[in-house]
Order: structure tokens, then C-alpha cells, then sequence
């Protein structure tokens, strides 16, 4: 149910802010716009939701125990699935490696830049799903 609440929360805010917008620049505006959209919201489905409130009932209480905040640790250590990791983060970013440029009109070395800045967005994301939902544990 949480899940349905928060595509309906992404899709009112589609309608209410972006889609009139870009709907009214050119088709291809729209329909390049609407796409990574879609795809930055797939992202974060996959990545963050159901994201928890802080200071709620958590879900999480070992984040002390379970956080990696060694970047490449996994790898350097051999634990299994690592290279699986690794390789589907960068099969996930390749559609907004094709979008961004479309969008913004931009370079290679942009390109790679915000797909590096989007990348590092999630992944603090995460870290910080994962204390809030520790401290949330924690508080009840």
C-alpha cells in the first residue's frame, strides 16, 4: 500500500507541475521529458521506496552493523554478488546517460559528471534510509 502511495504522490506531481509545461514546449520536449521522468521514478522505486520517516516505527536496526561506507568493499573483499552490484548500478544509469544530453543539450563530461552526482544521490539516500529507519527503531 505504501508503494501505491508514493506512484500517486509522483504522479500528482507530474500532472500538477511538469506536465502542462512541457506538454505546451514541443512534442518531443514532452515526450523526452516525460520519459526520464518515468525512468528517474522507476530509479527511485528501485533504489529508495518505500524511503521511511524519520523518528517512525523503522525498519532497520542494525545500520551500525549493515552499512558499507567503504566505497569498493565488497569488491576488494570478494563477497559474492559484488560484481552483480556493480554492474547493474551502471546498467542503471545508462538510460539517463542517453536522456540528460537530450534534455539539457550538454557535453560527454557533463554527462558523466551528473550521472556521477546522481549515482552518489542515491547511494546517500540510502545510507541515510538506513540510519533513519535505525534511529526510528531505536525511538520506539
Amino acid at each position: 500500500m505504501q508503494y501505491l502511495a508514493d506512484f500517486v504522490i509522483l504522479a500528482v506531481i507530474y500532472f500538477l507541475f511538469f506536465c502542462k509545461k512541457w506538454y505546451r514546449m514541443s512534442k518531443k520536449v514532452f515526450i523526452v521529458n516525460t520519459l526520464m521522468y518515468i525512468y528517474i521514478t522507476m530509479v527511485l522505486y528501485v533504489t529508495l521506496m518505500p524511503f521511511p520517516i524519520p523518528f517512525l516505527n523503522g525498519t532497520n536496526n542494525l545500520f551500525l552493523e549493515t552499512a558499507n561506507i567503504i566505497p569498493f568493499r565488497n569488491l576488494r573483499l570478494n563477497y559474492y554478488g559484488s560484481i552483480r552490484e556493480i554492474l547493474l548500478n551502471v546498467i542503471m544509469m545508462i538510460p539517463f546517460g542517453f536522456l540528460f544530453p537530450i534534455i539539457k543539450k550538454s557535453g560527454i563530461l557533463k554527462t558523466v559528471a551528473m550521472c556521477f552526482l546522481f549515482s552518489l544521490a542515491i547511494e546517500i539516500a540510502q545510507l541515510l534510509s538506513a540510519f533513519w529507519g535505525a534511529l526510528s527503531s531505536r525511538a520506539a
